[in-house]
């Protein structure tokens, strides 16, 4: 058993900007603040792997405590979050939460050209299912995104049908801990 401890850091606040797709956007002033602030906490000093999605908003997070431990971060399109990149952009926060409850609550069907929920967590798992069988007894930081995270951690929970509930209960820089396929540390405050 390889006995590896995952934390699961979602990344910073992020700003939005409709002229872009959702997996260009970037940290916002307080974002990259919080960023380094994280860098700072001692509950990351002994991360031994620094692994992070490919989209920049995650990559930005990790860097300064990828700076301070003098780690490289290795970049996963697969730790992606939920594609949306090919559906319109909402800006009415009311029809994005209902879109994406949807997506949660019916994870087989699209919603506004999205990947599905069900693929998203597909993808996900089967990244941190290799993750934890390339490595052994280590601590390994996963920096990545909401919806992926908490998928992941719903399922192992055996809380898919209040997966909604779980996002809205955490916020940007929230983390979780998982440890054998037991979670050590929720990131959903549920």
């Amino acid at each position: 058993m390889p006995d590896n401890t995952f934390i699961f850091l979602r990344h910073a606040e992020t700003k939005v900007n409709k002229n872009i797709n959702v997996s260009h956007w970037v940290l916002t002033k307080k974002g990259k603040n919080d960023a380094l602030n994280i860098s700072k906490l001692n509950l990351f000093d002994d991360v031994e792997i620094i692994i992070s999605s490919n989209e920049d908003k995650a990559y930005q997070t990790t860097r300064p405590l990828s700076e301070k431990l003098c780690k490289e971060i290795i970049r996963d399109k697969n730790l992606n979050e939920i594609i949306r990149d090919f559906g319109r952009f909402i800006e009415n926060k009311e029809e994005y939460l209902k879109i994406m409850k949807l997506c949660f609550e019916k994870r087989n069907q699209s919603f506004n050209n999205w990947e599905t929920g069900n693929q998203a967590l597909e993808r996900f798992t089967k990244k941190i299912q290799e993750i934890d069988s390339e490595y052994s007894n280590k601590k390994i930081l996963i920096v990545a995104h909401g919806g992926v995270i908490n998928l992941y951690f719903a399922k192992i929970l055996g809380k898919l049908d209040r997966i909604f509930e779980r996002i809205l209960s955490n916020s940007f820089c929230d983390y979780g801990i998982i440890q054998n396929d037991k979670v050590l540390k929720d990131i959903a405050k549920i």
